[in-house]
């Protein structure tokens, strides 16, 4: 019997592989699309010929164009493959476990300007979405929301090893203003700064204006 079930498990595998990989061709093929058509132009026919897969297929498993953006948007921010362990990551643990403030801040630094580098792409893309497609702009406001509890999380491991000079709601509310997509790009894209450049310019913006 115990051979049986052994080996019943390799195909099963291979599908769940093979499921993968065709999920991974269709979002892979919306984030391209988006990124060279626009979102309002690219259709789910669009992405399901470049995918090399039905339409059917992409609707069964995503249903929109929106619910596309949200699959490309979670590894993004995680930088795996899905939204799991966020705050698990190395990053932050290293960040939780220092007991000294100014060390903290240039680690949130360095982890902000990583996530929104590497998730600048895909937030261009969906600010034009919101403007257009309703799904898209609530995705675009649960974002927002859950960048902000971040970050609340965030002045939480700073208030750990002392005060502030700002009350906890008053210095998420400043991390969220200098760490958020619409500020990375103000300073990367439009006035030119490097990204390390961006990083240097939140750690010294947060040490002033957080700590005493």
């Amino acid at each position: 019997m115990s051979e049986t079930v052994k080996r019943s498990r390799p195909p099963r595998t291979r599908r769940a592989e093979q499921a993968a990989q065709t999920r991974r061709r269709i979002v892979d093929a919306a984030a391209d699309l988006f990124t060279d058509l626009g979102y309002s132009a690219t259709t789910i026919e669009a992405i399901a010929g470049r995918a090399d897969v039905a339409v059917e297929t992409v609707y069964s498993r995503f249903r929109s164009k929106a619910g596309l953006l949200d699959a490309i948007l979670g590894p993004a921010i995680t930088g795996t493959a899905d939204r799991r362990g966020f705050f698990d990551s190395p990053e932050l643990v290293e960040v939780r476990a220092c007991t000294d403030q100014r060390r903290q801040i240039r680690l949130l630094a360095h982890w902000s300007r990583t996530v929104l580098q590497r998730t600048a792409r895909i937030h261009r893309i969906l600010q034009t979405a919101a403007a257009s497609d309703p799904k898209a702009a609530e995705l675009q406001e649960s974002d927002r929301a859950s960048r902000r509890r971040g970050q609340a999380t965030y002045i939480d491991m700073l208030m750990a090893n002392g005060p502030l000079r700002l009350t906890h709601a008053d210095a998420t509310d400043t991390y969220a203003v200098l760490a958020n997509p619409e500020t990375y790009a103000l300073l990367t894209e439009q006035q030119g700064r490097t990204p390390e450049q961006f990083e240097e310019w939140l750690a010294d913006s947060l040490d002033r204006l957080l700590l005493p």
